[in-house]
């Protein structure tokens, strides 16, 4: 019997989300909750760790401690992120899990959505200027730009001074 007009309810929906850490992460991710949640769904947050402390170190460094120091930092505090993230999916009760990627953010953005076979992306907009933005690229803009699936970018509300 064939059943017509009726959304195919046990369609699980992927959806790939960017997690930095960041404020406009986490309000991708509350407004992925308050406007598109829908039960079923499976949600992919995506961490790709920049180690910023390992890019303020002299490339010719010869100490070789305070190199494994800092990277042995970078790590657990990766770790505790990973952790974090994993626990705010299960506090808001969304079905989900968390993975870290290694490399230019937006590329494994869209490397894990096409891997995973997702069916959009969201990424928050750090609100970069327009000089900024020219020199170091946007994340949110390379998704939108090269993602074979649609991409939601959100932008934090402005605050009114």
């Amino acid at each position: 019997m064939e059943e017509t007009g009726n959304k195919d309810i046990s369609r699980k929906r992927k959806i790939i989300i960017g997690m930095d850490g960041s404020r406009h992460a986490e309000e991708a991710l509350t407004w992925y909750k308050d406007n598109l949640h829908e039960p079923g769904d499976f949600l992919i947050l995506v961490h790709t760790p920049e180690y910023k402390h390992l890019i303020t170190i002299p490339v010719m460094t010869s100490d070789a401690a305070l190199m494994s120091r800092i990277v042995d930092e970078e790590q657990h505090v990766t770790k505790e992120r990973m952790t974090q993230f994993q626990t705010l999916l299960d506090h808001q009760g969304i079905q989900g899990s968390v993975k870290q990627m290694g490399g230019d953010p937006g590329h494994q953005l869209i490397e894990v959505a096409v891997q995973e076979g997702a069916d959009f992306i969201i990424t928050g907009n750090r609100g970069l200027g327009t000089l900024r933005r020219t020199f170091l690229g946007s994340v949110s803009d390379y998704v939108v730009h090269h993602s074979p699936v649609p991409v939601i970018v959100c932008r934090l509300p402005h605050a009114h001074h």
